[in-house]
C-alpha cells in the first residue's frame, strides 16, 4: 500500500503552516444558493430578528434572485418582490435616514 500522494501531502502541509486555514484551500468554498423563495407576508417578529441582509444575484452559481435574511440560527430566502419586505426596507430607510449616508436604498426599490 502506497503512502499519501504528493498533492495530498502538500495540501496537508499548507493547511498546517497557514495562519489562515481558509487561505490554504486551492479551490473556492462552495456557495450556498437559495433554491426556494418565501413569498408570504413576513411577520414583524421575524423581521426584528434580522441580523444581516444579502442580495443573491441570479448569475454564476445561483439561478434565483433573492434577498437572504440572516437570523441568529438560520437564513431565509425571500422573493425580491415580497411586499412586506419592501415595506420593511422603507421603514429601515426612514429609521436610518441621515445616519448612514452611503446606503443606497434606491437600488432595493428598483428590484421590486
Amino acid at each position: 500500500m502506497k503512502g499519501p500522494s504528493t498533492f495530498c501531502s502538500l495540501l496537508l502541509l499548507s493547511l498546517l503552516l497557514s495562519p489562515d486555514p481558509t487561505a490554504a484551500f486551492l479551490l473556492p468554498p462552495s456557495t450556498a444558493c437559495c433554491t426556494q423563495l418565501y413569498r408570504k407576508p413576513l411577520s414583524y417578529k421575524l423581521l426584528r430578528k434580522v441580523i444581516r441582509v444579502e442580495l443573491q444575484e441570479a448569475d454564476g452559481d445561483c439561478h434565483l434572485q433573492a434577498f437572504v435574511l440572516h437570523l441568529a440560527q438560520r437564513s431565509i430566502c425571500i422573493h425580491p418582490q415580497n411586499p412586506s419586505l419592501s415595506q420593511w426596507f422603507e421603514h429601515q430607510e426612514r429609521k436610518l435616514h441621515g445616519t448612514l449616508p452611503n446606503l443606497n436604498f434606491g437600488m432595493l426599490r428598483k428590484m421590486g
